[in-house]
């Protein structure tokens, strides 16, 4: 563990800059480095969370799911950021209400969950970053919250695919029909009838197992 105290150091003092040397101090000598396949599970619905990820870099998707295996995309989880579903399972040890899926192959910082409580009061920094990881998940479920309840399902999926975009910084998507539908709880048909009204307008171009935005301004 020793030889990897310079190394997490380093890692969050990039990826968390907002961490007191004292806080990462605490975090070097209690984590350990995570390395996640794209594709891989990081916490799966109904597991208990033994750690507290920091996301150092790649990208994770958190997704719910629902008795009957339908899935409803929340929000990604980029570089500097950690999940807040973990913050709060370690309140109570209770288990994952979300699946976070790596998106990416991915770089993390874990530490025990148990330091959560003590670290909340000896660390500003790592107090006021939790109180902002909360107040940013809050609105992100919100809006999705906003998004099934007072918006149609084409408007959702305009929302999904600017979503996307600005998390990989990137107009061309590479994902496909199903996998949408999945996450808006919808079919596969049903999205792709979508893109091609999105196609027609001009406002995407779907290719083989991509999407090119154009304006979905």
């Amino acid at each position: 563990m020793n030889q990897d105290i310079p190394t997490i150091d380093s890692l969050l003092a990039e990826g968390f800059p907002s961490f007191s040397p004292e806080l990462r101090d605490d975090i070097a000598g209690n984590a350990q480095i995570m390395h996640i396949a794209e594709g891989d599970v990081l916490v799966d619905i109904n597991q208990f969370i033994k750690y507290v990820p920091l996301l150092i870099s790649g990208k994770i998707k958190i997704i719910r799911e629902d008795e009957a295996g339908h899935e409803l995309f929340l929000y990604f989880l980029n570089p500097g950021e950690v999940c807040a579903i973990s913050l709060v399972c370690s309140v109570n040890e209770s288990i994952s209400k979300i699946r976070a899926l790596a998106m990416e192959d991915s770089v993390l910082v874990a530490f025990p969950l148990k330091f959560m409580d003590e670290w909340m009061q000896r660390h500003k920094t790592w107090y006021h970053f939790v109180l902002d990881t909360y107040h940013t998940r809050f609105e992100d479920v919100l809006q999705t919250l906003d998004d099934i309840a007072f918006h149609n399902l084409d408007e959702r999926l305009v929302s999904y695919l600017r979503k996307t975009s600005k998390a990989f910084d990137s107009s061309i998507l590479h994902i496909s029909h199903q996998d949408i539908a999945l996450e808006l709880n919808s079919s596969r048909e049903v999205i792709s009838r979508l893109l091609k009204k999105l196609e027609q307008r001009g406002r995407l171009k779907v290719g083989r197992g991509k999407i090119e935005l154009i304006s979905l301004d």
